[in-house]
């Protein structure tokens, strides 16, 4: 006990020393101990501290100790004047989860509005159900609509069937209530939820319908699916996007067929096209089902924009290589942005092909190809600069090597160095020359490889 006592004790004192090393470093000693309820509040009361060391040690400390105590002090700091505290006390209470909520419900009875909807926003993203009465409480007695508004997205985020029936009470209070409490619902998922958004669809604006329509790709059933298959007749512009997501998630939630029409071959290309990373990928998805250029054309367009959806459009390529090649020399230009992605990509194919491509692709297409490609070998990127030259040497070793004084000329070391490996497997007087060049460049660590590759062939 007396160990304990004077473990506290020297605690207290770092804690509260106007040394910041000092008050890290007592911070950092308590990280798995347990705490008194005095220590407890001291080191929570650091949060509010000027210097940034010291708090970045107390945000570690307060997640990472299991104390129940901790959350019951933290919390009240989040009614702090200073928006750095207040953020950094929610963050922290975040971190910590489930175990805080028991605090924050506590302090949610004697909160104001903005303290309510700060910790009814927190309590959402934590999305345990045991906060699902409380929050559903403040919900039908409370009328700020900042509050109300937090209250539905966080009961959505519980997905809090026992809620569903006040949120649709409320839908009609207010109009910016309304796309809230559609995705809400959607998240819910009842068949009364269903029910509900098939029944105000006609009624609503766009804002609205665009959260009715992503709602329907979640708790939507077969109807659902044929609903939004007829509202490609009618809908345009950002509206398709959560269409065509949702008539992705429902064919694939039920195993229904997606007509193979020009209708909705044009809806996907424009998503694919247009919308954000979200919607691209079910487009993606629905993409692979068609066939024809321009369906090459935009996968190529947006490949390199996120990964999850260039994995889903490397087989669509894979499996047709001739037309990945045939359109990518009208898309591949110096001004693309994903130019390196395409470069890889290219590289990917080329390589799996292993010199098929030849026997399908036309001279005048071989020809344009490479054009494109050796105009990558002027790019201000090194890495386009080096991509262009595998890919030139993989294509067509001949024409690669026409161009090898200009290959030469890069200043980058690493692509000299990538340079002298595809070099020394080739066997001409041209890979010789270049080399013999490279044996003298001003690098070190180039010459130096360059006359390993030398003597190695020598030997030979």
């Amino acid at each position: 006990m007396v160990r304990i006592d004077n473990l506290y004790g020297n605690a207290l004192r770092q804690l509260k020393s106007d040394d910041p090393a000092v008050k890290s470093t007592a911070i950092e000693s308590l990280m798995n101990e347990e705490l008194s309820d005095e220590v407890a509040q001291a080191a929570c009361s650091l949060v509010e501290d000027p210097d940034k060391g010291v708090r970045n040690s107390v945000d570690l400390m307060l997640s990472l100790n299991p104390s129940p105590l901790i959350p019951f002090h933290l919390v009240r700091y989040i009614s702090s004047s200073e928006i750095a505290t207040r953020n950094l006390a929610g963050e922290i209470l975040l971190k910590i989860g489930v175990n805080s909520i028991d605090a924050m419900l506590d302090y949610l009875k004697i909160a104001n509005n903005d303290d309510k909807k700060f910790l009814i926003d927190i309590l959402g993203l934590i999305g345990d159900e045991k906060a699902g009465p409380a929050i559903l409480d403040v919900l039908k007695n409370n009328y700020n609509d900042n509050v109300v508004m937090a209250c539905i997205e966080a009961l959505g985020n519980l997905h809090y069937t026992e809620g569903i029936e006040t949120i649709l009470l409320i839908y009609e209070r207010n109009e910016l209530f309304k796309p809230t409490i559609i995705e809400a619902i959607g998240k819910i998922g009842t068949t009364k939820a269903l029910e509900f958004i098939f029944l105000k669809y006609n009624e609503e604006d766009e804002l609205t319908k665009f959260s009715m329509i992503e709602s329907l790709g979640l708790v939507g059933n077969e109807e659902a699916f044929f609903f939004l298959l007829s509202e490609l007749n009618e809908i345009d512009g950002p509206l398709t996007w959560p269409t065509v997501e949702s008539i992705y998630l429902l064919k694939e939630k039920y195993s229904l067929n997606v007509p193979y029409d020009e209708r909705m071959k044009n809806m996907v290309l424009k998503t694919v096209e247009e919308a954000s990373d979200k919607y691209k990928k079910a487009a993606a998805n629905l993409l692979t089902l068609f066939d024809g250029e321009d369906t090459y054309v935009a996968c190529l367009k947006v490949f390199g924009d996120d990964y999850e959806t260039d994995e889903i459009i490397k087989p669509k390529i894979f499996e047709k290589p001739k037309t990945f090649f045939e359109v990518l020399s009208s898309t591949l230009n110096q001004s693309s942005t994903n130019l390196k992605n395409l470069l890889e990509l290219t590289l990917e194919v080329i390589s799996i092909e292993d010199g098929a491509f030849k026997n399908y692709l036309s001279s005048i297409q071989i020809r344009n190809l490479t054009d494109t490609f050796t105009r990558c070998l002027d790019n201000p990127d090194e890495e386009v600069r080096k991509l262009a030259t595998e890919i030139l040497f993989a294509f067509d070793q001949k024409i690669a090597l026409l161009f090898l004084d200009k290959i030469l000329e890069d200043d980058n070391v690493w692509n000299k160095l990538r340079l002298l490996e595809i070099l020394g497997n080739i066997e001409s007087p041209e890979a010789e020359q270049g080399i013999s060049k490279l044996a003298n460049d001003k690098e070190e660590m180039v010459s130096e490889r360059a006359k390993f590759i030398q003597a190695h062939k020598s030997v030979a």
